[in-house]
């Protein structure tokens, strides 16, 4: 695989690679630095063996491998927390409730930042008419964040593992 040498922002390792592509970069550089980090902590109690522990060499980190590690993990973040999940999830009945649960969060604040998404959404679609929502659905996503909560609907206990 064919990384960059380093990526200084989020935005560099996003469009640098697919997000499948990041994960295995993150998995990467993530294991390297623990496996040296464990080595160090090994050396440093005493009880290091290489016999039983690994002969060879664990270099840390460099100081752009970690920026990389830093980018990769906002940028894989940012992908896989996109709000058009949210989105998505109430389209298929999941309640404003259920939603916050999942995310950790309350309904005020998920539904803050859906609407806030459903702006910038409307936006992007009035600059470029081939995005977007349109008028109609930008409606109809203002008025999804204003509902009154409601119970779950069938199918959707409102129970979260």
């Amino acid at each position: 695989m064919t990384t960059p040498e380093h990526s200084t922002t989020w935005r560099d390792a996003r469009y640098d690679m697919p997000v499948s592509r990041q994960l295995e970069r993150y998995d990467k550089l993530a294991a390297q630095d623990a496996s040296a980090r464990a080595r160090v902590e090994l050396v440093a109690r005493g009880i290091y063996d290489p016999a039983r522990h690994g002969a060879e060499d664990r270099p840390p980190l460099t100081a752009a491998e970690h920026i990389e590690l830093l980018a990769l993990a906002e940028s894989i973040a940012r992908t896989v927390r996109h709000p058009a999940n949210i989105h998505h999830a109430l389209l298929a009945g999941v309640t404003w409730a259920e939603i916050a649960h999942a995310i950790d969060s309350d309904e005020a604040t998920v539904r803050r930042d859906y609407q806030q998404w459903a702006d910038d959404q409307h936006d992007l679609h009035r600059q470029y008419p081939h995005l977007g929502m349109t008028a109609d659905e930008y409606a109809a996503a203002t008025a999804r964040a204003h509902l009154p909560s409601r119970a779950p609907e069938a199918g959707h206990s409102g129970t979260h593992s």
